[in-house]
Formats: C-alpha cells, sequence, structure tokens
C-alpha cells in the first residue's frame, strides 16, 4: 500500500513539475514586439539576431506566417582588399573558417607598392521561403569589420522569370552605436528605391557614426511566371563618395552581382562583389 501512495505521489508531482520545464518562455525585442521561442528559432532561419532583435510589430506579424519548413538558403564569405591609391577592389571568396579567423576593425594594410590597403570582411546571403502562391525572397550582407568608407550602397534583386508584388518591397539598416542596434527602415515607395518589372534596388545611405556592427537587409514578395524561375541578389558597396543620383544610376542585367548595370564612369565607385541566385 505504501508503494502505491509513493507511485501515486510521483506521479502527481510530476505532471506539476513538468510544465515548467516544457513551457517556452516568450522573447520580447527591444521594439517591444513579443514572439514565442519557437518563432524565433524560425526566424533565424532568414534573419541575423540583431534584425530580429530590431522586427517591428508589422514585420513580425507577416513573418510568423511563412513556411519555414520549405527554406533555400546561399551565403558566401567574402574579403575585400581596396586599395585607394590605384582606385582598385578585389573581392575573394573565403571559407567560413577563414571569414571566422578574421578579426573585426582590421586597420589599413601597407600593399606592396606603399599605398593603404584597405581589407574588410562581410557575409551575403540569399533566402527564398516558398509558398504555394506568394513567396518572400531576403537578401541580408553583414560587415564584420565595419568599412572606412560610407556612402550609399546598393542592395537588390533581379528576377527571371518571377513577378514581384508591389508594394511588398522593403529594406533595413542595422547597425550598433553604443551598446544598442539602431535601424533605419527604407519602403516601397521611398526615394530610395529604384523599381523595375524585373525586380528593384535600393540605396541605403550607409551610418557614418561610431559604430560596431552594420548589416543592410531588403526582402520583397515574389510568384513564379514558369515552371523554373530564378532569382538574383547583389549587394554593391562604394568604395568611393557617391550621391544618391549617381547609385540609382543602374538598370538591371547581368552586370555587377548579376543585377546592376552601370555606366562605366560609375562602376569604378563600387566593389564589384559577385552575387548569388537561387532556383525555385
Amino acid at each position: 500500500m505504501k508503494n502505491i501512495r509513493f507511485i501515486f505521489f510521483a506521479l502527481v508531482s510530476l505532471l506539476v513539475i513538468l510544465p515548467l520545464y516544457t513551457h517556452a518562455e516568450n522573447i520580447t525585442n527591444q521594439n517591444g514586439v513579443v514572439m514565442t521561442e519557437e518563432e524565433y528559432n524560425n526566424f533565424l532561419k532568414i534573419y541575423t539576431e540583431p534584425y530580429i532583435m530590431t522586427m517591428t510589430q508589422e514585420k513580425y506579424e507577416k513573418a510568423k506566417e511563412y513556411d519555414y519548413s520549405n527554406v533555400k538558403t546561399e551565403t558566401i564569405y567574402v574579403e575585400t582588399k581596396y586599395n585607394p591609391h590605384l582606385g582598385i577592389s578585389s573581392d575573394k571568396i573565403i571559407s567560413k573558417e577563414e571569414y571566422d579567423n578574421i578579426k573585426p576593425g582590421l586597420k589599413p594594410n601597407l600593399s606592396d607598392n606603399g599605398a593603404y590597403e584597405e581589407t574588410t570582411a562581410k557575409t551575403f546571403s540569399l533566402s527564398l521561403v516558398g509558398s504555394t502562391t506568394w513567396n518572400t525572397i531576403i537578401a541580408t550582407a553583414t560587415w564584420k569589420s565595419i568599412p572606412s568608407t560610407r556612402s550609399f550602397d546598393v542592395i537588390g534583386f533581379r528576377g527571371y522569370d518571377f513577378r514581384f508584388s508591389e508594394g511588398s518591397q522593403s529594406g533595413t539598416q542595422v547597425y550598433k552605436e553604443n551598446g544598442t542596434y539602431k535601424y533605419i527602415n527604407y519602403g516601397y515607395n521611398g526615394t530610395n528605391i529604384k523599381k523595375f518589372d524585373n525586380g528593384y534596388g535600393i540605396s541605403m545611405n550607409i551610418v557614418n557614426n561610431t559604430i560596431s556592427y552594420l548589416q543592410t537587409t531588403t526582402e520583397c514578395d515574389v510568384t513564379p511566371t514558369s515552371a523554373h524561375p530564378t532569382i538574383y541578389a547583389s549587394y554593391q558597396h562604394a568604395v568611393k563618395d557617391i550621391s544618391l543620383s549617381q547609385s540609382q544610376n543602374y538598370s538591371l542585367g547581368p552586370g555587377l552581382g548579376n543585377v546592376f548595370v552601370y555606366p562605366s564612369n560609375i562602376v569604378q565607385y563600387l566593389d564589384g562583389m559577385q552575387g548569388l541566385y537561387l532556383q525555385y
């Protein structure tokens, strides 16, 4: 009888204690947006942690409806060297291990010809969240070492056999200043966006404050118009100061990053980093 009573109380205790361990706590970001742990982990499949922690309520409401069992992602790790004396920029795709070993905030290195050469590093990723009708595409460039030149960088998409949903285009620049993440949002109808039938670009005026983190992101909704459509994404960093109008002097095609086609007098102002693509 004592054994039966002991087993009964043990089961009751287990039922009382178990919810304390199985119930996931909610996460609140710095905008007061409350999300579950499951939602947070799903968001990490397509967004960075700083982006999630600066996500607005409107972006959260949209992101929580995505099908996270149907996500495709491509990522590259890029080391860029720029020689201001020669006006030459060169990119090198490196491994994740090499990228992880780069120390943030690299100082300019003295090149062979005696001119200073700036070395920076960043990741660039492209994600596609599949759905029955509209799919969401997200491109994100995250800097490991903050660039010294901060002018108008351009990020965007070119679609092949994709139709873009007007009004869904958006962009965000996230940076960290004095230990706090801050952000700048770019709307579909703002002056910094240039749209075409087959894609768009957003020119982001990179903040020139003393910052320890920098990321640019753009996303929009697309739907395929053929059986095998392709989406191209590009991020072009301005290695020299340029104006907004200069940064928007492009068409879309197989140009920089397979997205932006600039005239020759503008190309020299951009780093020419290679882009990414995904087939649906």
